[in-house]
């Protein structure tokens, strides 16, 4: 637990270093693209280590086994399978085609 507690910190920290980094840049479009990198980044992390400290600091009783299957099963299925969905949402034509999916069904159930 001391591990992944530190470890995240050291990650926290980086991103408000990069954060207060982003702010000053002068263009609005430089500051768009880094968020953007930084949101797909932040996204990733904030799903393994939220189940990894869901596992290793939360769930401590033996009634909690059921929550506990659920919690690897999606460590280790369905964070590889969001993965490579989140760092694409950074994709123009992914993110264009998205926004077109959503207006049709927004569209079909008006």
């Amino acid at each position: 637990m001391f591990n992944e507690v530190c470890s995240l910190l050291i990650i926290l920290t980086s991103y408000v270093v990069i954060v207060i980094t982003v702010i000053k840049i002068p263009s609005k479009g430089g500051c768009r693209k880094a968020f953007s990198t930084c949101g797909s980044h932040l996204a990733a992390i904030c799903l393994c280590y939220g189940v990894i400290l869901l596992l290793y600091c939360v769930l401590k009783s033996k009634s909690s086994l059921l929550l506990v299957k659920f919690a690897m099963m999606f460590y280790s299925m369905v964070i590889p399978m969001l993965t490579p969905l989140i760092y694409s949402l950074r994709n123009k034509d992914v993110k264009e085609t998205l926004r077109k999916l959503v207006h049709l069904k927004v569209l079909s159930h008006s």
